[in-house]
């Protein structure tokens, strides 16, 4: 039987890279609501928001 050495952490990120999110509602009525979901991104040229997500947020308990 084989054995495999053990596994160590040798360098640890003192800085580890933090998301900035935010959530921005597009639209609302009275039934449902509408939001992005974005990400900051840093650049070299600037930072810009990125949207990852489009959510529709409707009332009530689960759906099928």
């Amino acid at each position: 039987m084989e054995r495999l050495a053990a596994l160590q952490i040798i360098w640890r990120n003192p800085k580890p890279l933090q998301r900035q999110q935010r959530w921005e509602q597009i639209t609302q009525d009275s039934v449902t609501g509408h939001y992005l979901v974005q990400e900051l991104i840093a650049t070299p040229v600037g930072a810009f928001w990125a949207t990852t997500s489009s959510l529709e947020i409707l009332p009530g308990g689960r759906a099928a």
